[in-house]
């Protein structure tokens, strides 16, 4: 049996190569057929995360985004020595998923890479992701369970995709520009989430303390 690190590490790795596998192949293939909708493509990464962490939580968490396990980290739940290994799996794990797409599909992984839409500014778009990925992130510190989880990122493609692509992951982002060469405004997807995600904790935080109740007859 591996090392727990290692197995985390190899959880973690597989965990994100399905989600950018599915859910950016997804999208590649509504952009080149009608085979899967735009519906099709949120629910691609919606139900792709809930079969992931029902898959894989039992062994790292399925954390499966750096910023949540900043957030986890950030709240107790998770050690700061996780930190490192675990965002280098999900990156791992998602430019290896984003080079089995270009091996199938080529220079067509450009559909699968997450950018602001023509029209949007650049405010609007980081708003966007970190709007998004604070919902994420709060639902993933409030409750562990899969479905739910799942229906929160169905919801936030489904809302951002045509924005942003609704990112609200780096590793997610990261590995189909690594083989787009689509870097624009590529920092978006890093500092939005965690923008979005260090406010989540500040709500979590906040809502986790009990309510002081008035005492006596007031």
């Amino acid at each position: 049996m591996l090392p727990t690190q290692w197995r985390n590490f190899l959880s973690e790795l597989i965990g994100v190569f399905t989600l950018i596998f599915i859910g950016a192949g997804a999208a590649i293939l509504s952009k080149q057929s009608d085979a899967v909708s735009y519906l099709g493509v949120a629910l691609a990464f919606g139900v792709s995360v809930t079969c992931i962490i029902s898959g894989i939580s039992i062994t790292s968490g399925a954390h499966l985004n750096p910023v949540v396990t900043l957030s986890l980290c950030a709240t107790g739940r998770c050690s700061y020595r996780c930190l490192l290994y675990y965002t280098i799996a999900q990156i791992i794990g998602a430019c290896l998923a984003s080079a089995a797409l270009f091996a199938l599909f080529g220079q067509r992984i450009e559909a699968g890479t997450t950018r602001i839409s023509t029209g949007v500014s650049l405010a609007n778009g980081f708003m966007v992701e970190a709007i998004l990925t604070f919902f994420l992130v709060l639902t993933v510190l409030r409750t562990t369970n899969a479905l739910i989880i799942g229906a929160m990122v169905f919801l936030g493609a489904l809302i951002g995709g045509h924005i942003t692509g609704a990112g609200m992951n780096p590793a997610r982002s990261f590995g189909p520009a690594l083989f787009s060469h689509h870097w624009e405004y590529h920092w978006v997807y890093w500092l939005a989430p965690l923008s979005g995600a260090l406010l989540a904790v500040l709500v979590f935080v906040l809502l986790d303390k009990p309510a002081t109740l008035p005492s006596g007859n007031q």
